[in-house]
């Protein structure tokens, strides 16, 4: 199953009080954390300490046993030696592994050198005017362990300092995975549009009327981005089943190019500007040279005149 869900772009400057980490670091969570002690991967903890979300690597002695890649019938990373393992005391509530942590040894490698201050997040960096934030993963589940009572999923807090400026969560979307894989490795794709993190922001800082919680401070921008790989549902509710991910990766992509509603090229954007991509569609003279697939899916058609109208009325670029 390949889940594809348009969430949230983040946002990056500089914090006050802490430099970044940037990008997103031991997505294959094959370092341990040596700073912390215990199950964990570097780079990741879980809320309160709770060791039914951990590291687990080839040959650990925990069961289930984890071989080399490559094994026939057997459970495996997807790609190394170790996966994250999120489990369920039988009960429902949130479990899980954040990167929302502070980075004072990662600067070696080693954690043999303390960083020097300001202490970087793990949390990966994002840039406000940047593009759309693509996470992908790899999760697996047992066949005779499937995820029952409840469903896991990539959680997103975008943050400014250590305040939720924007929440999207699987669970809250109807996205999140249950049941079983039957052992195989399944991809897992998360997008995260601007427009959305803008919507949640501006709603929050009091931007826009009506809506969110108009707590958030106008400066600085959204900085960093917590990723949570989790399972949920409410307290007491029974569960059972252990999911497994690998592979985490983060990438930005370039902001959009803005689009011109101008297409007559006449100094502004208005009804002409409709009447003038209609005759271009229909086979029309185009003297200003546009390109009439206005919103770029690949064909010109009412499609195109309807994002255009769009635009002109205030709307964003397709």
């Amino acid at each position: 199953m390949k889940i594809s869900i348009a969430l949230l772009a983040g946002c990056a400057l500089a914090l006050p009080a802490m430099a970044q980490t940037n990008g997103l670091q031991n997505g294959g969570f094959e370092n341990l954390c040596l700073f912390c002690g215990g199950p964990f991967p570097d780079g990741w903890s879980s809320p309160g300490g709770n060791t039914n979300a951990n590291r687990r690597t080839v040959g650990d002695g925990q069961m289930p046993a984890l071989f080399p890649v490559g094994t026939p019938n057997a459970l495996t990373p997807h790609s190394g030696n170790a996966v994250a393992e999120i489990r369920t005391p039988g009960t429902g509530g949130f479990i899980g592994l954040t990167t929302d942590n502070v980075n004072f040894c990662y600067c070696d490698q080693t954690c043999g050198t303390l960083c020097s201050t300001p202490y970087p997040y793990f949390d990966p960096v994002f840039d406000y005017n940047g593009g759309d934030v693509v996470v992908t993963a790899w999760y697996m589940i047992p066949a005779d362990q499937p995820i029952v009572g409840d469903a896991s999923g990539i959680k997103i807090n975008i943050k400014v300092q250590n305040q939720d400026v924007a929440t999207m969560d699987p669970w809250a979307l109807g996205t999140a995975i249950s049941g079983t894989t039957n052992g195989q490795w399944m991809p897992y794709t998360v997008v995260f549009t601007r427009a959305d993190i803008q919507q949640q922001y501006e709603c929050n800082r009091g931007i826009q009327p009506g809506c969110g919680c108009n707590c958030v401070p106008a400066a600085p921008l959204p900085n960093h981005c917590k990723l949570t790989l989790g399972r949920f549902v409410g307290d007491g509710s029974p569960t059972s089943g252990i999911i497994y991910w690998d592979d985490i990766t983060y990438t930005q992509l370039p902001p959009a190019a803005a689009c011109e509603p101008d297409v007559n090229q006449d100094g502004v954007a208005d009804q002409g500007d409709v009447d003038y991509l209609i005759n271009v569609i229909a086979g029309g003279e185009n003297p200003t040279g546009i390109n009439p697939d206005f919103n770029n899916d690949g064909v010109a058609d009412q499609g195109d005149i309807d994002a255009l109208v769009n635009v002109i009325a205030g709307g964003p670029c397709p």
